[in-house]
């Protein structure tokens, strides 16, 4: 039965690049359901059989149109299509919010009585220029996905208007440009008032859009139901100026602590969805190593490999503490290694002699793990050399103060989400942009199975050891070379695993590692920063931006010489031109200069040399 005293259409825009359809979908179109006369769902693009069924249990009127103009286009065509007349209001609204929070009758019952025309969730305060394009300014506005019109606006000529004449829109910018940014602004021009549920203006002089940069100040104090799906993906650095890099983790623990809103909702979505590490780095999640809770961890199964003598030198004497409670397998490469250090291991343990790899190993025994144990730690010393002569006793170091199992198992009973834990990398010659090799191995990923988008950099630990929901693994069939070559395979498998199983991957780390590594990554980016950085131009994103125009530069000429050009024929003065422009200019305005003067477009994919 609809809520309130106001007849109301919903119309929902709805798009997944695979047609699918996650549980926080039908969590959000039953709660708005609620206040509705009628939902009418308008889906861009394909869905599968299952989706189709989801949505259409939550809806009076199911619409398939081709995945053409973005949000906004589905708004206009779900208008269009109904008769408006018997309504008295209609709320657009789309997927990339999660919620609601909180019971929605305050803030329809707030808004039902508030004299506007049109209202919206929250609004943007605008700015001089918009980020894309330098000659538009931003005006105050409701942003677009949450916003409702009502009474004589909805019924007048130039509404129906606004969506006839709508242009034909072909990216993200152009929806925001075309209709986000002019809508608010056009219809109160015409005389009509407007309003948000959420007021921010107190905030607006601290950040950018407080919905991404404070969102648990709305959620808590200013009654807000809803958060923005692009907080758990968006890089930590675009926020920290606005001023909040720590919003998302913030927003993650106040959901779990605060809220009855189920977590597993949005890890669901962004697993499936989006990159692991952009999903890890946003939510900021680490375990604190240092900390003993009382936990009971009989239910641990800890494996150890050892086929190293150095690295046995640091393992061993620490096993006695990381294993007691647990039930312990150590597992040797050889006799020797077996003699020579099993008796230096007081806790009991079961001894046992293999010659395969760690992962090998691992693979062979694991349904039997899952089937006796809750958790897992897994250790070993088959960890490549660095510079191919030292032992890597900075990692090996890192996985002991890590992963030692009554924190890692209190994080895991807390959070239901948490499936693997891995090391804080350390920050030392090839480990620093191990991540970053993720693309040498994504044939082989995707052939064991990884689904969801790789990203262009990796969640990676250094010999692939963790600590694990036994839930949270499963047997894969592995190369013979999986844990062969400076960045091997193995490094990359455990978090992709994990996702694939339906859980996140977090890091752990002592203060004294956190510390060492703030001070080790802080050292090189200041180091990388000054390189490049010119008077005037020091910050972060304006390095950033001056190195991609240098690169794309590159890459164009990449694209019409051979590399050997490319790097030994002399600049030409037009050339030289070019790349200051590149450099110097926005990107769109650049772009709108390449294609004036007859540019031809860039290539779709780089060529691939060894460089790359």
């Amino acid at each position: 039965m609809e809520k309130g005293n106001l007849r109301r259409l919903a119309i929902f825009a709805y798009f997944d690049a695979q047609g699918e359809v996650d549980d926080y979908v039908p969590y959000l179109l039953r709660a708005v359901g609620e206040f509705c006369a009628k939902q009418v769902i308008v889906v861009n693009g394909a869905l599968t059989d299952r989706a189709r069924a989801v949505l259409n249990e939550c809806c009076d009127e199911l619409i398939q149109r081709p995945n053409e103009g973005f949000d906004i286009t589905a708004y206009k065509e779900g208008f269009l299509r109904e008769n408006t007349g018997q309504y008295d209001e209609v709320l657009f609204y789309n997927q990339t919010i999660f919620g609601p929070v909180c019971p929605l009758d305050e803030m329809f019952s707030r808004m039902e009585q508030a004299d506007v025309d049109f209202w919206g969730l929250t609004r943007h305060k605008g700015a001089k220029a918009a980020s894309w394009d330098d000659t538009v300014p931003i005006p105050p506005h409701i942003q677009s996905f949450f916003f409702a019109v009502r009474g004589k606006m909805l019924h007048s000529e130039e509404f129906l208007r606004y969506w006839q004449e709508l242009p034909v829109i072909g990216s993200y910018w152009e929806a925001v440009e075309k209709h986000e940014i002019r809508f608010t602004k056009h219809f109160a021009a015409l005389g009509y008032r407007w309003d948000v549920a959420v007021h921010t203006e107190d905030l607006e002089s601290l950040n950018d859009y407080p919905l991404m940069g404070m969102p648990v100040e709305l959620l808590e104090k200013r009654g807000c139901p809803f958060f923005k799906r692009k907080n758990f993906m968006t890089k930590r650095h675009i926020y920290t100026t606005c001023p909040q890099g720590a919003a998302t983790n913030a927003l993650y623990r106040y959901l779990r602590e605060h809220t009855s809103y189920p977590t597993k909702l949005i890890v669901q979505n962004l697993l499936r969805t989006e990159p692991l590490s952009d999903t890890v780095q946003s939510l900021g999640l680490c375990v604190k190593a240092d900390e003993r809770p009382a936990c009971d961890v009989s239910g641990v199964f800890t494996l150890v490999m050892i086929d190293s003598d150095a690295l046995a030198a640091l393992l061993v004497p620490r096993l006695d503490e990381l294993a007691r409670g647990t039930v312990c397998r150590v597992v040797y490469a050889g006799e020797q290694l077996c003699a020579a250090w099993d008796a230096q291991i007081s806790v009991p343990h079961e001894a046992e002699i293999a010659a395969v790899s760690p992962a090998e190993y691992l693979m062979q025994n694991l349904e039997e793990i899952r089937t006796k144990y809750r958790w897992m730690l897994f250790l070993h010393t088959h960890l490549q050399l660095l510079l191919e002569q030292f032992a890597d006793a900075t990692s090996m170091l890192s996985a002991i103060e890590a992963l030692h199992p009554a924190p890692c198992a209190a994080a895991m009973q807390n959070d239901e989400n948490i499936g693997l834990i891995v090391p804080l990398s350390p920050s030392h010659q090839e480990t620093l942009t191990m991540g970053l090799n993720l693309p040498r191995h994504e044939n082989e990923l995707r052939k064991m199975g990884a689904e969801a988008p790789l990203g262009k950099w990796a969640i990676a630990s250094r010999g692939g050891m963790f600590f694990a929901r036994t839930d949270a693994l499963s047997a894969l069939s592995l190369p013979q070379n999986a844990m062969e070559g400076t960045y091997p395979l193995w490094d990359f498998v455990p978090p992709l695993w994990a996702q694939k199983n339906g859980f996140l991957t977090v890091f752990s780390a002592t203060h004294a590692q956190a510390v060492n590594e703030w001070f080790n990554k802080s050292g090189m980016l200041e180091e990388i920063q000054s390189l490049w950085a010119t008077k005037g131009k020091t910050r972060y994103d304006q390095i950033e931006f001056r190195m991609k125009a240098i690169l794309d530069f590159y890459y164009e000429r990449r694209y019409h010489m051979t590399l050997q050009q490319a790097f030994e024929g002399p600049l030409t003065l037009k050339q030289k031109v070019w790349i200051c422009l590149q450099i110097f200019m926005k990107p769109k305005t650049f772009e709108r200069l390449h294609k004036l003067l007859g540019g031809k477009e860039k290539p779709a994919q780089q060529p691939h040399d060894d460089l790359d």
